[in-house]
């Protein structure tokens, strides 16, 4: 792929992701705020607004909250910082080496506006077992998180790709 496309595409990715995430929200908290949780898939996947002031998993949650804001921000910002050093010391990369770092990217920046605007990440997925079983609240954000750092894992262990070639 050409330079000029493969980065077209990337820059593409990034808006793309990171605007998806933030409509998604959007919409979770026009219609799912103040209202009960809507049943997707009976027993395993309801829509249910929640605001997270902490990180995953709740972390820092017990911090005071005039800590825990500019400490979460301050976590987020360095993060983007050094997802976009790693594109930028990578961009010579095949496409295939960059696009996971971007997808992590896009998902980082959904949050971390959310986090900016509104002192708390909005999140509405909830999947679960049944009563036997239930996943932390999370958003789209988080799966692009998820489904880049697989795709980076993947990318590391395959075979296809040598992570040291210079090419464009």
């Amino acid at each position: 792929m050409k330079t000029a496309g493969k980065y077209c595409l990337l820059v593409f990715v990034l808006f793309a992701g990171c605007n998806s995430d933030l409509y998604t929200k959007k919409l979770a908290t026009e219609s799912l705020k103040d209202n009960p949780s809507v049943s997707v898939v009976n027993g395993y996947l309801d829509l249910k607004y929640t605001e997270n002031r902490a990180a995953g998993f709740s972390l820092f949650h017990q911090l005071d909250p005039s800590t825990r804001k500019p400490l979460l921000i301050g976590l987020q910002v360095l993060g983007s910082i050094s997802l976009l050093v790693f594109i930028f010391w990578f961009r010579k990369k095949p496409l295939p080496v960059v696009l996971p770092f971007l997808i992590i990217l896009s998902g980082a920046l959904g949050n971390l506006i959310d986090r900016i605007r509104n002192g708390y990440v909005v999140d509405f997925i909830f999947f679960h077992i049944e009563n036997q079983f239930s996943w932390p609240i999370f958003n789209v954000a988080d799966i692009l998180i998820v489904v880049g750092a697989g795709l980076a894992i993947i990318q590391t262990f395959s075979r296809r790709t040598d992570l040291l070639r210079e090419t464009t």
